[in-house]
């Protein structure tokens, strides 16, 4: 059943990707797929000043189209007009709804899409003057059809020739009317003679009047035809003059020019760190160099010095003498013999409770019996080794608590552990260690450290890694020293700094215990990471 359900599950997911992949295949990939063709990847390339060229190319075409377009407008028909107008509406329509859906993806910064709603934005601009010159040329047309009904338009001279005519026959019907009733009377029953005087000025007048009427309505068209021309004209200049240029408006930055800015910051960020490396390898760490280092104890104060024997080993029997007793961590305790004295300690030093709590120097057992041999090992860590220092009286070394596995000390002078605070070196800010745990004589100190434990006579100066440091012998100088060698260090594979103790003098025999691979080293994850900050925080404070 349930390998069924299994199938059924994976089958189903199947489907449903299936389903998914087909579906942005079939109705969304073919819109996606338009913004990639060849042609809007090449002008993706392009920078913005080629952008500006072609825009710019454009818009001397698009004022080249409206002074054709002009001169072929001036003189065309009206059904030739309404015609282009029709259309160029239509066309601007479609221009319109196009700027209206947006740029796409990333329309701002891709110059195909920049130079697709540029050039629709001059489209858009040249259509808007096509038709104003348009509809300015269909008032053109229609005043040019009635200046053309009123070509033949009566002279001047022959309206006043009409006129005087007209004035002649009113005189003559005045003249008639003044005559004697009896014989008016006669002239116009019998021989009808003021009926043609009468007919003959309306004639004359009426044809003053019709010429008159004729040559203002062809004036008014004349002067009608001229303010056409003029708005044509108007209309044509402004089209032309109104066109925005597209390449002055293109502002920002473009794909290729982020690209271009995105490898200048990528060599930046590569070579920065480069050039701050090689500056504080040879500028900074010299200057660092030439400090006073870290002395714990004068020599002049040590009365002996520490020694170490019988280097490290997996494990190591402590046999006690009379007056010793030993202290070490239960997990250290391999063997002990039947005869001897065991009690328990809660802490290594409870002047230094916090120390002991840190470096796990507590629930300590301790063993007493002169003679008694312990074996002391690392039951919990294959890894780790022992090893042996012994403290003389008057004798100190500077150690860090958590690499100690054991303590053998006299019964009646437990050993003594002091603090010495260096806030204000830098190397102890260098070194993130401003405090030191100084271990004073008689006794001896059983370390551990991972693969070995290795213990080098100070001399002229030992360079270390400060994960490697377990303790050095206090009168020894601590500070910091520049690595070996450039390159490791340039390309991070290894720290500007290096740990170095050395000798306050030639006649000095100091020595330098050092842990061979670290545990912090072997540390990984986000398990490593915090433990390496306690690690650095317990290092500050000499831990």
């Amino acid at each position: 059943m349930k390998a069924a359900l299994a199938w059924l599950g994976r089958t189903g997911l199947t489907y449903l990707l299936l389903f998914a992949g087909i579906a942005f295949f079939v109705f969304a990939w073919p819109s996606i797929s338009e913004g990639f063709s060849r042609e809007n990847l090449r002008q993706d390339a392009m920078s913005l000043q080629a952008v500006r060229a072609e825009l710019g190319q454009d818009f001397t075409d698009a004022r080249k189209d409206l002074q054709r377009g002009a001169d072929r407008y001036e003189n065309a028909s009206r059904d030739v007009l309404a015609a282009r107008l029709n259309a160029a509406t239509g066309e601007r329509d479609d221009v319109a709804a196009k700027l209206n859906a947006g740029g796409g993806w990333f329309g701002s910064i891709r110059p195909s899409r920049i130079l697709e709603t540029k050039r629709l934005q001059l489209a858009k601009a040249r259509l808007d003057g096509e038709i104003a010159m348009l509809t300015k040329a269909s008032e053109l047309a229609d005043a040019r059809t009635r200046q053309a009904a009123l070509s033949r338009m009566p002279t001047q001279a022959s309206i006043d020739e009409a006129a005087r005519f007209c004035r002649l026959w009113t005189s003559r019907v005045q003249d008639f009317d003044r005559q004697n009733p009896v014989v008016r009377t006669i002239d116009s029953y019998l021989v009808g003679k003021r009926q043609a005087m009468e007919a003959a000025r309306s004639r004359e007048c009426g044809k003053e009047h019709q010429w008159r009427a004729q040559r203002q309505a062809a004036q008014a068209a004349t002067r009608a035809l001229a303010v056409a021309r003029t708005g044509f004209s108007e209309a044509r200049q402004s089209a032309i003059d109104s066109l925005p240029d597209p390449a002055r408006e293109v502002e920002g930055r473009t794909l290729r020019d982020i690209a271009q800015l995105a490898l200048i910051a990528l060599i930046g960020v590569l070579l920065t760190p480069l050039a701050i490396r090689t500056l504080f390898y040879f500028g900074l760490a010299p200057l660092v160099e030439r400090g006073p280092p870290i002395r714990i104890a004068p020599l002049s104060g040590m009365g002996a010095v520490a020694t170490a024997s019988g280097g490290s080993r997996p494990s190591l029997a402590v046999t006690l003498a009379e007056g010793e007793e030993i202290l070490v961590r239960q997990n250290y305790l391999q063997s002990s013999p039947d005869g001897a004295r065991f009690d328990h300690q809660w802490v290594l030093s409870w002047r230094n409770l916090l120390t002991s709590l840190a470096s796990g120097m507590v629930n300590l057992t301790r063993g007493r019996g002169a003679g008694a041999s312990f074996g002391i090992s690392a039951r919990d860590d294959p890894f780790a080794e022992i090893a042996r220092i012994d403290l003389p009286a008057a004798s100190a070394m500077v150690l860090q608590p958590r690499a100690l596995a054991a303590i053998v000390q006299p019964m009646s002078r437990p050993v003594q552990i002091r603090s010495r605070w260096r806030l204000f070196s830098l190397h102890a800010w260098l070194t993130f260690q401003f405090r030191y745990l100084v271990f004073h004589g008689p006794a001896t100190l059983i370390v551990k450290g991972g693969r070995g434990v290795r213990v080098e006579p100070a001399e002229a100066g030992r360079r270390f890694s400060q994960d490697q440091l377990i303790g050095f012998t206090a009168h020894t100088a601590y500070s910091v020293a520049r690595s070996e060698t450039f390159p490791p260090y340039l390309l991070g594979g290894e720290p500007l700094f290096r740990d170095r103790v050395r000798d306050t003098d030639d006649g000095a025999i100091g020595i330098l215990v050092i842990e061979e691979a670290p545990a912090a080293g072997r540390r990984k994850g986000i398990r490593g990471g915090l433990e390496g900050v306690f690690d650095a925080a317990m290092k500050a404070f000499g831990i």
